[in-house]
């Protein structure tokens, strides 16, 4: 892994973002939500790092397209649920998950400064996340906490979803999408990704990658240090290392 301070961030154009577990911290919901399905459906009681070690291990191993209704497949076959609809459970996980995304979620400290800073420089920041348009709307639309320091739908220049591309990270779908759009070559682009199906989503479409800290990807850490460019604890960093970086009158190449 290089130090930050190798990047050379003059030479960028596109910084793209993930969004969960990148620019907000909601890895934790899901754990929650489908803790309480489970118990709710199957009267079965499992701890929180149960539950994302095995949700994890199932994100892994399948990259199907419509990777929420497989893993409500999953989650009813392997805790023989008492509800057999993956849609119907699909949509209960949606309804239980969706309070707390509206009320509680909130982005990760200093992300707004990040972004209105790189903004301010002439970047084009693009949003390239498998969360769905239904989270996406909750975020933009609902969510008071994130609303009240920036609306992602009029931040970023492009938004792209698990709508948008036929197949989930690790494939690097997403990424090539974005490139093709704006005809942008891998060196103009510089990604943030939290877990390790991002960075090596990333890596596969041979983009920079720089990894955002989140505990939920502890179990991954290895594998990601291994594989990420860059490594940042905080986007105080980032944002410190893009004020020392961008100093005077230097901006963007167009």
């Amino acid at each position: 892994m290089k130090q930050l301070n190798e990047l050379n961030l003059l030479d960028k154009k596109y910084i793209i973002f993930d969004m969960d577990g990148t620019l907000i911290d909601s890895i934790g919901v899901w754990n929650l939500t489908d803790k309480k399905l489970i118990e709710e459906y199957s009267g079965k009681c499992f701890d929180l790092e149960t539950i994302q070690t095995e949700r994890d291990k199932f994100l892994h191993n399948n990259e199907s397209s419509d990777i929420y209704i497989e893993y409500c497949k999953y989650l009813i076959e392997k805790n023989n649920l008492s509800i057999k609809n993956p849609k119907e459970l699909l949509n209960a996980r949606w309804k239980k998950s969706g309070e707390i995304l509206e009320n509680e979620i909130d982005f990760k400290d200093d992300v707004a400064s990040l972004i209105f800073r790189l903004k301010e420089l002439g970047f084009i920041l693009v949003l390239a996340t498998m969360t769905t348009k239904v989270q996406l709307d909750i975020y933009s639309k609902k969510n008071k906490k994130m609303l009240s320091k920036m609306n992602i739908d009029d931040i970023f220049d492009l938004i792209t979803d698990m709508s948008d591309v036929t197949n989930k990270k690790p494939n690097p779908e997403i990424y090539l999408k974005v490139m093709e759009y704006y005809n942008a070559k891998p060196s103009e682009c510089l990604v943030f990704e939290d877990s390790y199906t991002g960075v090596l989503a990333s890596n596969k479409a041979g983009i920079e990658v720089v990894n955002i800290y989140d505990k939920y990807a502890d179990v991954d850490r290895k594998k990601i240090n291994e594989l990420a460019d860059y490594s940042i604890e905080g986007y105080d960093e980032f944002l410190e290392f893009v004020n020392d970086t961008f100093k005077g009158s230097v901006k963007v190449k167009k």
